[in-house]
């Protein structure tokens, strides 16, 4: 009797073994995608946080259509983006809670590499900037104008972040003394509205921030500086920073 409950067990745990064999042998995704959210205006990348920065949310529809689940697919802060595990299938693309604004679109992907590109309109555009190091005033120096992506945008504020990477932004940056520079400027009122003509300044004093901590420009090393944006536009949800490319400055 022993023996027949033992092979009974035997032939029972073989066919559960076949059957989740089966059930758990899906294939293996067979679609690489990458591309880069590009600026309606010139095709330029638009710049995000590598954090709390702009995502693509992806639905795919096909066989599952009827009830599709939102995947997140995050965009690098070069404005690129890359996802190598995607099944060949039809998708809805969904842009919301970025720094463009919101939209979305269904695209197929096929089997293989699929080069995908994004045009969007930034709320922001951050233009002819420089940034620079002034010695005898101990300073880093920037300059720039703003460009609205649609009349109604307006700015809330604009910043000059400063960090030791490339990912330097709002979520990654120095915590700055004011000292005699102007970091950052928040603006209320008529002042929001954006002026292409406008030239705004930003600065940091350095010897206000000589500190060799994580906050400070002390060590002798490649600085990074960025700077940003943040739009006011109704209508959108949550708006994300506008940025123009780093800087590098050796101090």
């Amino acid at each position: 009797m022993k023996k027949i409950f033992y092979l009974i067990f035997i032939i029972g745990a073989f066919l559960v073994s076949v059957t989740s064999c089966e059930v758990d042998n899906y294939p293996y995704p067979d679609a690489q995608v990458y591309g880069g959210i590009r600026d309606i205006v010139g095709g330029g990348l638009v710049e995000t946080d590598l954090n709390s920065g702009s995502l693509i949310g992806v639905y795919e529809l096909g066989q599952y259509a009827a009830n599709p689940t939102r995947k997140t697919w995050y965009v690098k802060q070069s404005g690129e983006y890359r996802n190598n595990l995607v099944y060949s299938n039809e998708y809805w693309f969904d842009f919301a809670g970025c720094n463009f604004f919101p939209f979305g679109d269904t695209l197929t992907v096929n089997s293989g590499e699929n080069l995908i590109d994004f045009t969007v309109t930034p709320y922001i555009r951050i233009k002819d900037l420089s940034i620079t190091y002034d010695a005898v005033a101990n300073k880093i120096n920037a300059s720039f104008s703003l460009e609205g992506g649609a009349p109604t945008v307006k700015v809330s504020w604009v910043t000059l972040y400063a960090w030791t990477d490339i990912y330097v932004g709002e979520y990654v940056k120095k915590t700055l003394a004011t000292g005699t520079g102007t970091p950052k400027r928040t603006f209320t009122g008529a002042a929001q509205t954006i002026n292409p003509a406008t030239v705004y300044t930003l600065s940091i004093d350095l010897a206000a921030n000589a500190g060799t901590d994580r906050n400070g420009f002390g060590i002798h090393r490649n600085y990074y500086f960025r700077v940003g944006a943040l739009a006011i536009q109704t209508g959108v949800g949550t708006i994300r920073p506008n940025y123009a490319p780093y800087i590098v400055i050796p101090l």
